[in-house]
């Protein structure tokens, strides 16, 4: 790969991180009777719900393409690793499953048990999709420990992941009564988002350093 391809790429998970947020709050703010604590992201992209394809084709599926393409700057610029390597692979997989989730939109409500194909699909690939980037998250903070480049974000990289993981497992706890699944999903995401903005950056910084070098 280029180095000013791996310098664009390497934004690719700030950029993500902005264009989920803005699209979630827009499209939130359009439907009536939303509510933020109790109900998923995904039921803004549910089938045959108001706006739902400004959800999906604005926010799900360029967001999972932009996390993608910010893995691949990942693979090419971190250390090479092999935990290192496999946290990106992970990195990269949470991003397909955000495309997914987009495609295969859920049903009105979203519900966990049944219903349609692509409802059944949607639910089929979240759960993967947030697991990945976890266990990505913490692989990756034990590769940062052992690089010197990057030792200073391995400590916030470990806590970012036992967070996302304390936050995913309120998330499920939640499923049955859907009380404060909303807020629960979105703390998830704002960890996750967070990591994905601050590696993003310091990416592009670490890159651009390694230009003026040669």
């Amino acid at each position: 790969m280029k180095s000013s391809l791996a310098k664009y790429f390497s934004l690719g998970g700030l950029f993500t991180s902005v264009l989920f947020t803005v699209m979630t709050v827009i499209c939130s703010s359009l439907r009536s009777g939303y509510n933020q604590s109790n109900q998923f992201i995904s039921e803004l992209g549910a089938t045959n719900t108001s706006h739902a394809t400004l959800m999906n084709y604005g926010g799900f599926i360029p967001s999972g393409f932009m996390t993608i393409l910010f893995a691949i700057a990942l693979l090419y610029l971190l250390p090479k690793s092999v935990i290192g390597r496999f946290g990106i692979v992970l990195i990269g997989l949470f991003g397909i499953g955000v495309i997914l989730a987009g495609v295969f939109s859920c049903d009105k409500g979203c519900p966990q048990d049944d219903g349609s194909f692509a409802n059944m699909m949607h639910n089929g690939v979240s759960g993967p999709a947030f697991l990945s980037v976890i266990i990505g998250i913490f692989l990756l903070s034990l590769a940062f420990r052992k690089s010197l480049d990057w030792k200073r974000l391995w400590i916030y990289s470990l806590i970012s992941s036992l967070l996302a993981s304390l936050y995913m497992t309120l998330l499920l706890n939640s499923f049955e009564s859907r009380e404060l699944t909303g807020l629960w999903q979105r703390l998830l995401l704002a960890v996750i988002f967070l990591w994905l903005s601050v590696i993003s950056v310091n990416l592009f910084r670490f890159n651009r350093r390694r230009l003026n070098v040669q």
